[in-house]
């Protein structure tokens, strides 16, 4: 049987990767878990995420489906932290994988779903699953299970002692610095060397240590090898669509919907402007639109690349609709236009430069008596090149592709 279970954690507290864990374990003593699991993010815009916005599906190979379900339900009652508002549960037990359920998960990967729409699959199908208060994390859960991504990669998460649990973590930073040293590119978003910090530890009360993401399992394993911290209670290795866009819809003419996010193609159309705070926008025009983009502050020396930005430059941008505006997550600079700078001629018998002669009446030489109406022009160098820039590793989304992953293009990664 499939196994998918989301929304079961809260602000305050637990995560559903531990609940996973914890319910893989106590499971294989009814049977074997089969391959890796699933550690799935949906659409980062979802209004009712509490962090990452992750499901989890798993295969386990047993013939006691109905001491299955039995020991699944009540270990998701046990972790879930059902006082939060926003917390409401969802375990899916599915005996085979149906075509709907692969393209439920890519459309709950892109937009924003109900909860009545994973309801009539899994009831037409006849599929077992019980939704706890709203259920609303059956859509994760039945999305999770129909995961099935060309991309992928992998993240290592370590958990906590449950005694250790909202305390402060104890992670020797500079072997973190040197895991990432010996393995990167091959792992990534360990840390954050344009802010000088480490990112793969979460800072809430939940029972992550820490997460290491990466490409080859090898390497992963080798950063895991080389990190001195507090001692673990378990770790496990999960296949996820982390670091692949699976959230990025195709297409320069769709038409641009709230909290769902694109890449789209066009020219910038004026010169970024700055607001309180240390946020930038600028306007990209396409074939029949005008859209604004935004670098805002977390995004930190990203925001070095959007101010070189002028009109006429062609682009590539990536990001999700809030409020109307598409936040940058990655931008390629396709091609640049050509900055100018003019001033007033040069006499052209002293080569001294001409002075104005008023307005609209061009320029004049004092010495030489001599006159010109043609202001002279000249290219000015852009301190920029084309190619493609990404925001931070502390302010990148977990399904975003980091540069890394771009083989055989012109790069420019954050480090």
């Amino acid at each position: 049987m499939f196994i998918g279970v989301d929304d079961t954690d809260s602000e305050k507290g637990l995560c559903t990767t531990y609940l996973a864990a914890v319910l893989m374990e106590r499971l294989s003593s009814l049977g074997e878990i089969r391959g890796l699991p699933k550690l799935i993010r949906l659409n980062p815009c979802v209004q009712f995420k509490t962090r990452g916005n992750a499901a989890l599906a798993f295969q386990l190979e047993t013939d006691l489906p109905e001491q299955a379900r039995d020991l699944a339900l009540e270990v998701v009652m046990e972790l879930s932290d059902l006082s939060g508002e926003n917390t409401n549960p969802g375990l899916v037990m599915a005996d085979e994988i149906y075509p709907e359920m692969k393209e439920f998960y890519r459309r709950a990967a892109t937009e924003i779903l109900a909860v009545e729409e994973a309801r009539e699959i899994l009831e037409r199908r006849g599929i077992w699953h019980k939704g706890i208060k709203k259920g609303r994390g059956l859509i994760g859960a039945l999305a999770a299970i129909g995961a099935d991504p060309e991309d992928y990669t992998y993240e290592l998460i370590a958990y906590r002692e449950r005694k250790r649990w909202g305390t402060a973590r104890n992670i020797d930073v500079d072997s973190v610095w040197e895991a990432d040293l010996l393995t990167y590119p091959q792992t990534w978003d360990t840390v954050d060397h344009g802010n000088k910090r480490i990112v793969f530890a979460p800072h809430s009360a939940d029972p992550v240590l820490f997460g290491i993401r990466g490409g080859e399992i090898e390497a992963i394993q080798q950063a895991f090898s080389l990190i001195k911290s507090e001692p673990w209670e378990r770790r496990v290795l999960y296949r996820t669509n982390q670091g692949t866009d699976a959230h990025i819809l195709e297409g320069e003419k769709r038409e641009l919907k709230e909290n769902q996010s694109y890449r789209l193609r066009g020219t910038v159309a004026d010169m970024p402007r700055a607001i309180e705070g240390g946020h930038l926008f600028f306007s990209l025009r396409l074939d029949r639109a005008i859209v604004t983009c935004s670098a805002f502050e977390p995004t930190k020396c990203f925001r070095n690349i959007v101010r070189r930005l002028i009109p006429g430059d062609v682009v590539e941008v990536y990001g999700a609709v809030r409020e109307g505006t598409l936040n940058l997550e990655k931008i390629n600079l396709l091609s640049l236009a050509e900055q100018k700078t003019s001033q007033a001629p040069l006499c052209p018998k002293c080569g001294r430069r001409m002075e104005s002669s008023g307005k609209n009446q061009g320029y004049r030489c004092r010495k030489c008596r001599t006159k010109g109406i043609v202001r002279d022009s000249r290219p000015i160098p852009r301190d920029l090149e084309t190619g493609f820039y990404e925001v931070p590793p502390s302010a990148r989304r977990h399904l975003s592709k980091p540069l890394v992953r771009l083989n055989g293009q012109n790069i420019h990664p954050s480090r």
